[in-house]
């Protein structure tokens, strides 16, 4: 018993020694700004005493917070767009993706090809689709300005002046570009076993049939997978803003990101504590979103 235990100790020792070096660099990089960002949300925090933020006091406490949601025009703006690109998301770009991954999936004529060139545009730099979304909308050159007044001659159609026109413009830089969310479906449709779908085709079963009733109920798990992933990346979304819009005309494109580096960073008051509030909000957020999505696909198990 006295070996075992030896061993057994020596053993997780070996094991702890391993994951010490992630537990550190999580705790550095992760775990502390996280309670950082929270505790810091309830100061007075900003150029003037940058060096010490000072606490609100118990009474006063979420008068960051109060203020966010009832006196920042640009916060709210920001809150309601952030919410509306998840929701685009997951209502446009997840169907889209999926019908594209159901169609690859039966291998049709240059399927390889056009796989590869949906993929493209997710393995070029947000900033690079940033740049030609900004040329295509350009008032002067732009294809799509040029477009828009071929169908309405004489209206001077400025997609990036326009509050409307500005947030869609924004939204169709991203939202059709699901290759990698593509990829994955197909792997997951890919390692379906061939003899259910053989058995299906034998029983009578159409193409529409066996995507219906056994191919979309085995990719469930991915398909959770995947609006994880699209829902964030419309909740975290940035780059496109900052380099298309610069969350202009008249801050109608903030979204969250934008709105946490302009207030914490990108303005000369330097409001910390308000910038970290918002990236408060929007954590929970991001944890709901998680949470929802795995609860409707119920990715923690499967059938």
């Amino acid at each position: 018993m006295k070996k075992i235990r030896k061993v057994m100790t020596r053993k997780n020792g070996f094991i702890l020694a391993f994951l010490l070096p992630g537990i550190l660099l999580f705790g550095i990089i992760y775990a502390y700004p996280l309670v950082n960002i929270f505790m810091t949300s309830f100061c007075k925090w900003n150029y003037k005493n940058f060096l010490r933020p000072e606490f609100l006091g118990w009474g006063h406490m979420f008068d960051n917070y109060i203020k966010l949601f009832t006196a920042d025009r640009n916060f709210q703006m920001a809150l309601v767009n952030s919410l509306k690109w998840v929701a685009l998301t997951m209502l446009v770009q997840i169907p889209f993706t999926l019908l594209v991954a159901l169609i690859l999936a039966k291998k049709p004529l240059a399927w390889k090809f056009t796989r590869n060139a949906f993929i493209i545009p997710n393995i070029i730099s947000t900033a690079a689709i940033g740049l030609i979304f900004l040329n295509l909308y350009s008032p002067s050159r732009g294809i799509v300005t040029e477009i828009c007044n071929w169908i309405r001659p004489g209206s001077d159609i400025s997609v990036l002046a326009n509050e409307t026109y500005a947030f869609w413009g924004v939204t169709f830089s991203f939202i059709l570009f699901g290759g990698s969310s593509c990829l994955l479906l197909l792997t997951q449709i890919f390692s379906i076993d061939t003899s259910l779908l053989e058995a299906a085709r034998v029983d009578g079963a159409g193409a529409g049939q066996i995507d219906r009733k056994i191919i979309l109920p085995l990719l469930r798990p991915m398909l959770g997978t995947v609006s994880v992933m699209a829902a964030n990346y419309g909740l975290l979304l940035y780059n496109e803003i900052a380099l298309i819009t610069g969350g202009g005309p008249d801050n109608a494109t903030y979204s969250l990101s934008y709105y946490v580096y302009k207030t914490a960073l990108g303005s000369t008051k330097l409001n910390f504590a308000r910038g970290n509030t918002a990236g408060v909000i929007q954590f929970l957020l991001g944890l709901l979103l998680v949470g929802m999505i795995n609860r409707a696909f119920r990715t923690d198990y499967v059938d």
